[in-house]
């Protein structure tokens, strides 16, 4: 039994390190990216106001989106690995309310690895294992003129390592849009603020089971984002500091303690967005520029992604999406279907 569960959390330790960033922290899907557009676009999203961006990115998103926007999207990765999302944005008016607006966001992102062969000490199998992540958000915002919106996020994490192993995390995100013109945006968020898991194995080991906390990094995010002359498309560049936790691990009948310093890290991306035709747009982007890695090439991760969208009527518009990422660490694309719906 022992021996399975170290095995379960080296794979579990695995989907970070192929997900990650930069490097095998906790939390790693949930910075994998959210909706397809915005993963065609390699995440730079923080400050774009113009193209109907979910607010988990920056929760003062929300009040920007003059429509209701629903997202859906499914994401085929390797290594019996999932990633799926859900996620609705909106402006909403207060009562009493003359200036100004309010916005609201929605969301639940999966993930998690299937198909994994249980075995015994005696490599009996003892059937077919799973593990998985949840990320369940609410974002609320509030602008506070016609420029300026402030937002705050709240989240909660769900996960399951291995049957009674589990464990839950609350954060959150704090965030700020600021409309320069009509054509310029610019954005800052601070995510993932008291975010960690906490894994107790003392219902498997009894008196010998441990206590391990993974902490989140903590990420600041400044970007900002600009409508292309001639309604030609969008161009966002985005710059992100990863705070980076120390590794802890205390065994429950102790107060003995291992950590371990990891240095922080400083990276760029940019995406854009063509309007080829008024209803199909192409979409690239580049994320991970990392100045200061020894692997400069190794860490890139471009993508690539194209969208169409079709008026139904004046208040309903569907859009089909798809986007494409090269992941390092593994030689398959990250691949992405979504669908879009707006509203009015």
């Amino acid at each position: 039994m022992k021996k399975l569960f170290v095995i379960l959390l080296f794979i579990f330790s695995g989907v970070n390190i192929c997900n990650a960033q930069l490097g095998s922290y906790a939390g790693a899907f949930s910075r994998m990216g959210f909706s397809t557009r915005a993963m065609g676009m390699s995440n730079a999203m923080v400050s774009d106001v113009f193209g109907g961006t979910n607010g988990i990115y920056n929760p003062a998103l929300a009040t920007f989106q003059q429509e209701g926007k629903v997202d859906l999207g499914y994401t085929f990765l390797s290594f019996d690995r999932k990633l799926n999302f859900l996620g609705f944005t909106t402006k909403v008016k207060l009562p009493q309310q003359k200036q100004g607006g309010a916005g609201i966001t929605l969301a639940w992102l999966n993930a998690g690895v299937g198909d994994i062969d249980g075995r015994d000490n005696d490599t009996r199998q003892t059937g077919t294992l799973t593990t998985f992540e949840n990320e369940f958000y609410l974002g609320t915002a509030f602008l506070l003129n016609d420029q300026l919106s402030l937002g705050v996020g709240f989240k909660l994490y769900y996960a399951k390592l291995y049957e009674e192993v589990t464990t839950s995390s609350f954060a959150l995100d704090f965030g700020g849009v600021y409309k320069v013109n009509k054509n310029l945006s610019l954005g800052l968020t601070v995510t993932d603020v008291g975010a960690g898991y906490e894994w107790q194995t003392s219902q498997i080991y009894g008196s010998n089971g441990n206590t391990t906390k993974d902490k989140f990094p903590v990420t600041l995010n400044l970007g900002g984002s600009y409508l292309l002359p001639k309604d030609l498309g969008i161009a966002s560049l985005g710059i992100q500091q990863f705070f980076n936790p120390e590794f802890a691990s205390a065994n429950s009948d102790s107060l003995n303690s291992v950590t371990g310093d990891s240095p922080n890290n400083t990276v760029l991306k940019f995406g854009v967005e063509i309007n080829v035709v008024k209803q199909f747009k192409l979409r690239a982007g580049l994320d991970r520029i990392d100045f200061a890695s020894d692997d400069f090439t190794g860490n890139l991760k471009p993508s690539f992604g194209l969208g169409f969208d079709k008026n139904f009527s004046k208040t309903i518009n569907l859009g089909f999406e798809y986007a494409l990422q090269l992941e390092p660490f593994s030689s398959k694309l990250i691949q992405n279907i979504g669908i879009a719906f707006k509203f009015k």
